[in-house]
């Protein structure tokens, strides 16, 4: 097996390029999902983060109302502590659901794509070490289109979101493969293809040697 971390900004096409790697093989282990999966009623999380910023963020149903979370951690004087504390909740409960996740496929010749959207954020902290991490990035602007567009939020959302997350550069100092999330989509998928085959290639290489 090789571990891959994919990672890049809001709206940049990381479920798209996540879509394409599963459709050829690839194990996806969706953060996003998982980060809601402990949140929804019965889920671990929902206790420790109703305590933390109150019975009005609750769904009513046993679970977290995230829209209500969001407005809370992306907006207002405390948002970028609010973030921390919500990370620190929230993380490590998803990093052990990532881990049993994977564990059916820990000894074979797959590749396991775990989908980070805030990797350079958490690189730290993650419990993994990744064998390779794959970038998708796009221009700002086709990012903020895409958020407006797609998922009906107000322009000065979007750009509040792209502004809470670690710049461009930053990212790229992390990765060793680079996607252009903003390309026509069957060259994106070309793309895609290439690199699943390399990195099966290679988690076949490392099936090998053990």
């Amino acid at each position: 097996m090789i571990r891959v971390g994919l990672t890049g900004g809001i709206a940049a096409g990381k479920s798209t390029v996540a879509a394409r790697l599963a459709r050829n093989g690839a194990r996806v282990i969706d953060y996003d999902r998982l980060s809601h999966e402990v949140i929804a009623p019965g889920g671990p999380g929902v206790g420790p983060v109703l305590e933390r910023f109150g019975a009005d963020c609750g769904d009513g149903h046993g679970g977290v109302d995230r829209s209500a979370l969001a407005a809370r951690v992306f907006g207002g004087a405390t948002a970028d502590r609010d973030r921390k504390d919500l990370d620190d909740l929230i993380h490590p409960l998803v990093y052990d659901l990532a881990a049993k996740a994977e564990r059916p496929w820990l000894e074979g010749s797959e590749v396991v794509v775990h989908e980070v959207p805030l990797l350079t954020e958490v690189r730290s902290a993650i419990p993994f070490h990744f064998d390779k991490i794959l970038l998708v990035e796009a221009p700002s602007q086709v990012r903020i289109a895409r958020m407006v567009n797609q998922r009906h939020m107000s322009q000065s959302q979007a750009v509040e979101r792209i502004g809470s997350q670690t710049n461009s550069s930053a990212r790229r100092a992390q990765a060793d493969l680079l996607l252009d999330g903003s390309q026509p989509i069957e060259q994106m998928f070309e793309s895609v293809d290439r690199i699943y085959k390399e990195l099966k290639s290679l988690a076949q290489g490392s099936s090998h040697s053990n």
